[in-house]
Formats: C-alpha cells, sequence, structure tokens
C-alpha cells in the first residue's frame, strides 16, 4: 500500500548552481551539524564556532535557490526570522549620548556611570552588545534550515524528519548510558550541565525531556506508516518505541517534560490508530485497538511504579509535592515584569538578560548561582526585544495557526501519512511552545532547527498547493 506523501516542493529550486543532490547535501547536512552539535543554549560553547559560519554560508546558498524558485509559501515566516536579525543589528547601532540616556530604563545605568566618572558616549540600544551579536549568530541557524526546506522536495523532507527521531533515539540511547554510569564525565559533551543524570546529546536536563516528548508523536506516525507498507507489527514497534521515550522523559525529573511525554502519548496513539481503522471501514477491530492501547496504558504505570520503587521519577515526585511550582522560575517573576515595564518599547538588546537581571534583582533573591534566562522564554523575548519582538512573534503566531487551521480535518482526523504527520509536527510545535512557558528549550540550535522543521511541515500544504495551482496554470498558458 502506498502511504500519501506531503505536497512535492517545487523542482526548479533545483536549477541554478547547485545540483538536486548537492541542495539535499547542504539541507541534510546543516540539520545533521545543528542537531548534534546544538544540545546547548549557552553562547560560549566551542562547537557553535562550527556550526554557526557554516549556517551561514548554507542560509546564503538557500536564498540562491530561493530566488530561483516559484512561491514557497514560506515567504512570512523567513521574513519574521530575517526581522528578528535585522532588529538585534538595529539595537546594535551607536546612538548620541543624549538619545541614549533618554531611552526607557537607562536611569540607573546613566546614574551608575556618572557616579564612576566616566563620559557617557555612543552607546546603542542594547545593554550586552556582545551578547546581541550572539543572538545574531542564533538565529541564522534555524533560518538556514527553513530557507532551505523551502526550497527542498517532499522526500528530502521526510529524510529530515528521519534524522531528527534519529537524533533524538541516539540521544535517549545515551541518556541510558547516564544511567547507568552517572559518574563518568565522558559521556557529558558541554562543560555546563546537568552531570549526573540523564541528559543525552543535551546540556540540560529539560531540554532532553521536552525534545523527547516532541519527537513521539512522529515516532507513532513513522510506525504507522512503517505498518501499512510492512506489516502491522510495525504498529506496536511505534507504539513500543514511543513508549520507551516516554520512560526515558520521566527519567529526567523535568516535571513539564514528563507531563508534555505523557500527555503526547495518550492523544496521538489512539487518534492514528482510531484514524487508521476507520479508514479502512474496519469499524469493528476499533475495539480491540482501544482495549490494547488501555493494555499499554495500564503497562506503562506498573513501569512508572517500578521507576518510583528505582528512585527513577524524580519529575511525578516533585509535582506530588505541595510547593513543587513555588521555585526560582516562578520567584523571579516579579523583577521580570518590572525589567519589561521599565524598557518599553524598545527593549534591553537581545542576550542581555544576565546583566540586566543583576540590576532588578531584589535583595533576598541573591544566591550564589546567577540567574542566565527568565525560564520563560515569552517574557524574556519581550523583555530583549521590546515591542518590536512582540509584534513579529504575534505575527509568526498567526501564519502558524491559519496553517493549523487550513489543515483542521487533518489535525482533527489525520488519516494517512501526510495527516499523521502535519498532527505530529503540530504536536510537536505545540509542545515546544508550551515548554517555552516554564523554560527556553528553543535556544537550544538542536529544538530551534527542529521547531522550523515542524512549522514547515505543519504548513507545507499551503504552499505545496500554491506551486501547484501556478505551476499548472504556466503549463497550460505554454499549451495555448
Amino acid at each position: 500500500m502506498q502511504s500519501p506523501s506531503l505536497p512535492r516542493a517545487n523542482r526548479a529550486s533545483a536549477k541554478g548552481p547547485g545540483t538536486p543532490f548537492f541542495t539535499k547535501a547542504v539541507f541534510l547536512g546543516i540539520l545533521a551539524l545543528a542537531l548534534l552539535l546544538g544540545g546547548s543554549g549557552r553562547g560560549d560553547v566551542v562547537s557553535l564556532v562550527l556550526l554557526r559560519p557554516l549556517a551561514a554560508l548554507a542560509l546564503a546558498y538557500g536564498l540562491v535557490q530561493l530566488r530561483g524558485a516559484q512561491r514557497t509559501g514560506f515567504a512570512l515566516p523567513i521574513m519574521a526570522f530575517t526581522a528578528l536579525i535585522a532588529l538585534a543589528v538595529i539595537q546594535l547601532i551607536p546612538l548620541p549620548p543624549g538619545l541614549w540616556a533618554a531611552l526607557p530604563g537607562r536611569e540607573s545605568l546613566v546614574a551608575g556611570q556618572e557616579a564612576a566618572g566616566l563620559a557617557l558616549g555612543w552607546q546603542p540600544i542594547s545593554v550586552a552588545p556582545m551578547a546581541t551579536v550572539n543572538a545574531i549568530g542564533a538565529f541564522i541557524v534555524p533560518l538556514a534550515v527553513l530557507v532551505l526546506f523551502a526550497v527542498c522536495d517532499d522526500q528530502t523532507r521526510k529524510q529530515a524528519v528521519l534524522l531528527v527521531c534519529a537524533f533524538m533515539l541516539l540521544s535517549a540511547g545515551m541518556a541510558a548510558l547516564q544511567s547507568i554510569a552517572p559518574g563518568a564525565s565522558i559521556l557529558y559533551f558541554y562543560a555546563s550541565t546537568n552531570e549526573g543524570e540523564p541528559v543525552g546529546l543535551f546540556a540540560n536536563r529539560n531540554h532532553q525531556a521536552v525534545m523527547l516528548a516532541a519527537i513521539i508523536p512522529f515516532i507513532l506516525a513513522l510506525g504507522e506508516r512503517f505498518g501499512e507498507e510492512n506489516g502491522p507489527h510495525f504498529f506496536w514497534i511505534g507504539r513500543i518505541a514511543a513508549l520507551i521515550l516516554v520512560g526515558f522523559a520521566v527519567m529526567t525529573g523535568s516535571r513539564s517534560g514528563s507531563v508534555l511525554a505523557v500527555a503526547v502519548f495518550a492523544i496521538a496513539a489512539p487518534l492514528f490508530a482510531e484514524a487508521r481503522i476507520a479508514a479502512s471501514g474496519r469499524v469493528a477491530n476499533l475495539r480491540k485497538v482501544r482495549l490494547a492501547i488501555l493494555g499499554m496504558a495500564a503497562a506503562f504505570l506498573v513501569a512508572v511504579a517500578a521507576l518510583f520503587m528505582l528512585g527513577g521519577g524524580a519529575a511525578f515526585e516533585r509535582l506530588a509535592e505541595k510547593d513543587s511550582f513555588a521555585d526560582l522560575r516562578f520567584q523571579i517573576l516579579p523583577d521580570v515584569l518590572a525589567m519589561i515595564s521599565n524598557s518599553v518599547p524598545l527593549g534591553w538588546g537581545f542576550g542581555s538578560f544576565p546583566e540586566v537581571y543583576e540590576i532588578y534583582e531584589r535583595r533576598e533573591m541573591i544566591q550564589p548561582a546567577y540567574i542566565n534566562h527568565a525560564h520563560n522564554d515569552w517574557l524574556e523575548v519581550i523583555s530583549d526585544g521590546g515591542i518590536a519582538a512582540a509584534l513579529i512573534m504575534l505575527v509568526l503566531g498567526v501564519w502558524a495557526m491559519r496553517a493549523a487551521w487550513a489543515n483542521i480535518r487533518q489535525l482533527l482526523r489525520p488519516r494517512g501519512d501526510e495527516g499523521r504527520m502535519r498532527f505530529a509536527a503540530f504536536a510537536g510545535l505545540a509542545i515546544l511552545l508550551a515548554a517555552s512557558v516554564f523554560d527556553y528549550p528553543l535556544r537550544t540550535p538542536a529544538a530551534s532547527v527542529s521547531f522550523v522543521l515542524f512549522l514547515g511541515i505543519l504548513a507545507a500544504q499551503r504552499g505545496g498547493a500554491g506551486r501547484s495551482s501556478r505551476a499548472s496554470k504556466s503549463g497550460a498558458r505554454a499549451g495555448r
């Protein structure tokens, strides 16, 4: 049985200085590098020295290919990421002393410089210029992947999904080794990490858990695809693999990642099975599938109980605590809101949060460890980029929701490979965005490129349909 596929990208993108093989190699190559070298969101990670220049070259190549292609349907998200880079560049432009001193929130900085006997001089909007330069490099990586996604064909996009799934399975395998030998520093790839915990190929256990949760619906979708093509046993291989990933998410001790992983499996597994059986007309088999999935759920609960007995259920134990959410990320919230209100409408500059937070940090919050992020990326982006960044995110969000609404039937009843992949992409986006309320997963290159990949898969039909329609019309006119 041949499974439906995602809409094809324009083959015209293969023309020009590159070949179809080279375009595919650039796309999958930069995606693989971002996954393997991008497990940390810190700007001082050595691997970024290799990743970001190569991403800039890949972006330049993708833009050349994009110019020679017909409309891809991804103009708005590409423009949104470009606008974020442009905004960061504007934040680096030096301003006259009088104008800079009049910017919102700069009063304490001006007072400090005057007290130290320093002349104000020309200064940019960003209070941490080098951090803003680092942010520009961070934006380039997902933009390169998005542009290349837009010019690649359906088969290459499928291979990109397989690549992300393979990376997360590898990360889960590494987490298993870290669980067996938590004291082996050779198993950890970043100097600043949750050493002794199963972080996989990431530096942060929360990022590992959230990415595991985001990839679970894709593992289920791939199991359905291979099951339709090669036999029903692949259905169960996909479900068992997804359940194992749920277990690894729980083992990290990440509360948000554990809840999201359990929730997405509980929604996606029965939804895929019911949609497939309903499409085949064998409605009588639905009861068997539901019973089987209930059995898997019961087995999972037994496994979770075993984790508790072995001391590996830290995430759920923390959720059960009386004050589990009264932790640091909520304690600093008043300071973060003060930072935003005092910097409207321009913001402090991308990447400047650690420096600015020290100004607003309350005395009772001072501790040996420093706060490097707001642990709410929605608020931190507004603090850094001001109203302009908020508007860019809003426009991108509206575009994504319109893409989801255009495919609402497939999302509610994901029949066939195309529908399941689109549902998985929507679920992956929702997981990454929801996790950003409590953390900062999208600041890692690995998660940011996965985000734009999910965004592209969700909206591919609209762009592909537009290209197909225009191509057919052009062909009809040429034949007259």
